[in-house]
């Protein structure tokens, strides 16, 4: 406000009095800088600053600790990109990736945030107490150009720090480090007493369909990669239910196990000697927690990786015996990472995650299971998927080729937590053996209303391997035993068709699946059939590019459904659908935003599709490269969202009640429109569209008095120049005319010229206060 006041004062000034004018403008620089600092500070990190508690030592004499992300501005141009395995360049080629992801972060700049904390607690520090600031490097994250760190501090020392961090030139952005917090708002997935046999239940099962594909389609799969013997004497033991609800025993029995697919499951830690990963193929495994190669801890104390056993045996375990356990991709190879560690009050944090991502992508994974979920820093309305770091990382794995799945969590009506809301990303909910929601499973759908969770699977009393024993299983519930189920399912998917893109894998799983018409944000398109998804024909490319038009073979490109135009090879879509052909509806906000006290934005159509923290219009909009005509596909796009309304509908599994949106599938239909080299360019990605206006004003006000500065000082300079220095001066060095406020000469009193410069024909002028010389270039 003050720099916007100073700016316009300046300007009215500029004509009359237009050194005073300058020195008014250089008083907006340090402004323009504070203001650019504060907008390094990320809301939620500003909101922990504001705590009364981080105010004064008095207030808060013990110490406490706080993870922050520090994002910086480039990257060392004399640093060699880290080297990746090849299973990683040929992955790469399904997606688009950034070679400037592969280049490190900058070591410098680390070096500095940490010297700025010693200097912080240097004796020649400003503070008038001694600092006890301890700042420790975590982790960075080459993708984000960021670097974690665990900040120590007392008080007012946090604010301090990273004020100052938000000062430096290099820094673009200081935010916290979302974490997982044990017992708060998040309930852990549960497990019934340990045993070895439990109680089966055959009938309460859905049971999708295997019998129709246990033969056939022989030629088929002789093509794909690493197909085993067809094998129908497995025992599944306890776990033969919640493989039949998707399908995979009939997988199983047609040679598809996941065999030559790389997996990369991330929790807690993993009790390798259990019986169920004798045979597993582990390629690689790091504890991103403790910074080691061990990701097993010592069994029978504690039980710190009994969540990581549980998981990593439903996709991966193989111990065919009665009371036993098959995983649904138990021929895969493995990589392993522990990211959390369960004996903490902290359980995890988002850094370990996007390091673990990045770690395996490097190496080659082709499908990621992560059973985790961070929103201790995140609301509703940051559910959009490009909020969270966490979010953005996991979107950043989609492009370059990973399938990604993750549960979508256990906070039943609280909703999905990150990095579920990430698009493109497989958010799997829990349901019984009766493929009933699970009353704990988080509803979706994300805050800009794309359709989450994505599928289902079994997670009430999933049978699963724990580390009580080397032989000893249990049954626990929650998403988290859902989603190995269905990593496990895109794997196979994958080993059947080694060139699909991770859109063509989800396109398959939702085109199975038992909903695919009926989306909603309880259970998504619903509980996909494995065998249907192998054998099913994407509408999407390997190549990944939609056309304007089909080829004469029918092959090499897709057409944009509901309306989208095809600009520069990618589909833009309407605001009710999204997705790489534009085929996914977007359901409407409702009550899931409203109840949780957040506001639905209307847009100037009179739809709404997003949850904000504030009220007030959607201001966002489809940037399509071409103005579309009405057509049927973009009317009935438009139905669909007017006609999907949001009730309160109680759960079968719950006693509480869920707010459910849902929409009809879109139809297939496609249009095209001519291609165009002059679009206009889509919304950059990860931008949320609740633009800071703030920073808006920020910039203009700056650039407005940037500009006006230099205006100003070159008409100085060649008025100087014009004029040069003479007794007309008034002892300032400037030229004749720069009169400032009070020093010109008396009204009415003739200025005297001695003739001296030479300028004795010169015309002049009365102006306020006297006569002046008529510069030549006024």
């Amino acid at each position: 406000t003050v720099a916007t006041q100073l700016t316009s004062t300046a300007l009215l000034m500029a004509v009359k009095y237009p050194l005073v004018a300058l020195v008014v403008l250089l008083l907006i620089s340090p402004l323009c800088t504070l203001s650019a600092s504060n907008q390094k500070i990320s809301d939620r990190i500003s909101s922990l600053l504001a705590a009364p508690q981080l105010s004064s030592r008095d207030l808060n004499p013990s110490p406490s600790s706080q993870s922050i992300w520090v994002y910086f501005s480039d990257k060392p141009s004399n640093v060699a990109p880290s080297p990746v395995h090849p299973r990683a360049v040929a992955r790469r080629q399904k997606g688009t990736h950034d070679h400037q992801h592969d280049i490190p972060v900058s070591q410098s700049y680390i070096d500095d945030v940490l010297s700025l904390a010693k200097q912080q607690n240097s004796p020649s520090s400003p503070s008038p107490s001694p600092s006890s600031l301890v700042v420790t490097h975590k982790t960075s994250s080459k993708w984000l150009n960021a670097a974690s760190f665990s900040v120590s501090y007392v008080g007012s020392e946090l604010r301090s720090f990273v004020s100052t961090l938000a000062s430096l030139p290099y820094v673009t952005k200081v935010d916290v480090v979302d974490s997982f917090i044990k017992n708060k708002d998040h309930p852990m997935d549960v497990g019934t007493q340990a045993t070895t046999t439990p109680p089966h239940n055959n009938n309460n099962i859905n049971n999708n369909a295997q019998q129709q594909h246990d033969d056939g389609d022989e030629e088929f799969f002789r093509s794909s990669r690493g197909t085993q013997s067809v094998n129908e004497d497995i025992n599944y033991g306890s776990s033969r239910d919640q493989l039949l609800q998707i399908n995979v025993i009939a997988a199983h029995r047609a040679g598809l196990n996941g065999t030559g697919v790389v997996i990369m499951v991330l929790d807690s830690g993993f009790y390798k000697d259990h019986e169920a990963f004798a045979n597993m193929h582990i390629i690689a495994e790091w504890d991103f927690v403790d910074n080691d190669d061990q990701t097993q801890s010592d069994p029978f104390t504690l039980q710190p990786n009994e969540h990581g056993t549980g998981t990593l045996s439903d996709i991966g375990g193989f111990a065919p015996r009665n009371g036993g356990i098959v995983g649904s991709a138990f021929g895969a190879s493995y990589l392993l990472g522990r990211t959390e560690d369960t004996m903490q009050e902290v359980i995890a944090e988002e850094d370990h995650f996007i390091a673990a991502l990045e770690w395996g992508e490097g190496l080659g994974a082709e499908v990621v299971s992560a059973s985790l979920g961070y929103s201790e820093w995140y609301k509703y309305p940051d559910m959009d998927g490009a909020t969270a770091p966490i979010s953005v990382a996991s979107h950043l794995a989609v492009q370059k080729g990973m399938v990604v799945v993750v549960a979508a969590g256990n906070s039943g009506n609280a909703g999905i937590s990150a990095p579920a809301d990430a698009d493109g990303v497989i958010a799997v909910a829990a349901v019984d053996g009766g493929g009933n929601k699970a009353g704990f499973s988080s509803v979706g759908p994300s805050s800009d209303g794309r359709v989450k969770p994505d599928v289902s699977a079994w997670g009430v009393n999933t049978w699963r391997a724990t580390n009580a024993g080397p032989a000893i299983y249990r049954l626990g519930s929650g998403t988290s035993f859902a989603c190995p189920l269905m990593g496990g399912v895109a794997a196979i998917i994958l080993q059947a068709h080694p060139t699909w893109t991770p859109a063509m894998v989800r396109e398959a799983l939702i085109a199975s699946a038992s909903k695919t018409n009926s989306p909603d944000n309880l259970l998504g398109w619903g509980i996909p059939d494995t065998m249907k998804a192998v054998a099913y024909t994407p509408t999407l490319t390997p190549e990944g590019e939609c056309a304007v038009e089909s080829s004469p073979d029918g092959t090499d490109d897709f057409l944009c459904q509901n309306g989208g135009a095809c600009c520069s090879g990618d589909c833009e879509c309407p605001r009710t659908v999204y997705g790489p052909s534009c085929a996914y509806p977007r359901l409407p906000c409702g009550s899931v935003c409203t109840t949780k006290g957040f506001f639905c934005r209307t847009h100037q159509d009179g739809l709404s599709f997003r949850c904000s923290r504030t009220d007030g219009p959607d201001l966002t909009n489809a940037t399509l490269c071409y103005t579309p005509e009405p057509t049927p596909a973009t009317t009935a796009a438009a139905a669909l969202a007017l006609t999907s309304a949001s009730s309160s509908s109680p759960l079968s599994s719950s006693s509480s009640s869920s707010s459910t949106a849902s929409a009809s599938f879109p139809a297939t239909s496609t249009t095209s429109r001519p291609d165009t080299s002059t679009a206009s360019s889509t919304s950059p990605p990860f931008i949320s569209p609740d633009v800071d206006r703030k920073m808006v004003a920020v910039v203009v006000v700056c650039v407005v008095g940037g500009l006006a500065t230099v205006g100003l000082i070159i008409l100085v300079i060649a008025r100087r120049g014009k004029a040069g220095v003479g007794k007309n001066d008034h002892s300032l060095g400037m030229g004749d005319g720069f009169l400032p406020l009070g020093m010109g000469p008396a009204p009415d009193e003739e200025e005297e010229n001695d003739g001296d410069d030479g300028d004795d024909d010169k015309p002049y002028r009365k102006g306020n206060g006297g006569t002046t010389e008529v510069s030549e270039n006024a």
